[in-house]
């Protein structure tokens, strides 16, 4: 942030002039700063994605004031400016202040870590079940994944040619034949997905042990983060998001977290406590379109970091 811009910031959310801002952490479509101020409570500020309107900020906020009571772990909570507003406009982006999470990431290549979180999915995921009609509401405002809400290959092809990383890809990605044979396996791939529409209700959308908190001194994991990617959703996206990162780092990481995760529903109302087999079954299939809605985030964000792109395009082919 440069100095104009952090003085728009502390008037709109009546912050003193002396708050101490650091980086604190940046996603692939948004940053955060920690605000250090005399004798108060730190905040936390974030930069919103840069695709995301005001009025989809503002339902992942109803989303986050329902969670407080709800899902037994802290989440964010998003701070009210001088105007009564929780988002504020300078120079073109849009911002919110939040209130700070005390606690650390836990290190993500232990399988106690992973085993933690998976845990607390299951545990997540049963308390978003049970209460799904509160959110109903984020079925029409955070609508999931479906053919219609994925780009075409048609689409994501012109998008990458227009980004500077296209010159470091291997040119069979530039072409209109590999994006059509994208698109006639991502169709196959959402018609397999169709048996769990059932199971739908509200997900994190970007679950895994980086996006969590834990206490200094017990390791009980207090908090989850990042839920901007909520939605109105399969489940199984929660659990098959992170399970392909975690593998690899180390393959027994990703089992752990998946085993812990079913473990947690076992006995539970939810509604693959009792479609294990089946849900293992689709992980390939949800691998394959959590990574196409992977990439369209970064084409859309204009994020230019071929290596990445590359590895992502190799999980497509």
């Amino acid at each position: 942030m440069n100095k104009q811009e952090i003085k728009l910031l502390d008037e709109a959310f009546a912050l003193p002039e002396d708050t101490k801002w650091s980086s604190f952490g940046e996603g692939h479509a948004n940053e955060t700063w920690l605000g250090e101020l005399d004798g108060e409570e730190s905040v936390v500020l974030r930069r919103h994605n840069p695709n995301k309107t005001e009025a989809q900020i503002l339902s992942e906020f109803k989303c986050l004031d329902l969670l407080q009571n709800i899902v037994g772990y802290e989440v964010p909570k998003a701070l009210y400016g001088v105007n009564q507003e929780r988002v504020t406009e300078v120079e073109g982006a849009h911002y919110s202040l939040f209130e700070l999470i005390e606690g650390e990431t836990p290190a993500l290549d232990k399988v106690e870590t992973c085993r933690q979180a998976g845990q607390a999915l299951a545990n997540v995921h049963i308390k978003l079940w049970e209460e799904r009609d509160v959110f109903r509401f984020s079925e029409n405002e955070r609508p999931g994944v479906s053919k219609q809400t994925l780009k075409s290959g048609t689409g994501l092809l012109a998008a990458l040619s227009e980004l500077e990383a296209s010159k470091s890809i291997d040119a069979k990605y530039l072409s209109t034949a590999y994006w059509a044979d994208v698109d006639r396996a991502l169709d196959e791939v959402l018609g397999k997905l169709g048996s769990l529409n059932e199971t739908k209700h509200l997900i994190h959308g970007d679950y895994g042990p980086g996006n969590t908190l834990i206490n200094k001194s017990t390791g009980e994991l207090v908090g989850l983060l990042d839920w901007d990617e909520c939605r109105w959703d399969l489940p199984v996206y929660d659990v098959v998001g992170v399970y392909p990162f975690l593998c690899e780092i180390d393959q027994s990481l990703g089992e752990a977290f998946v085993e812990a995760y079913f473990a947690g529903l076992n006995g539970s109302s939810h509604p693959l406590a009792s479609r294990e087999s089946e849900t293992r079954d689709l992980i390939g299939a949800v691998q394959y379109v959590t990574t196409y809605k992977e990439f369209e985030l970064m084409v859309d964000n204009h994020l230019d970091e071929p290596e990445y792109l590359a590895q992502l395009l190799e999980q497509l082919a």
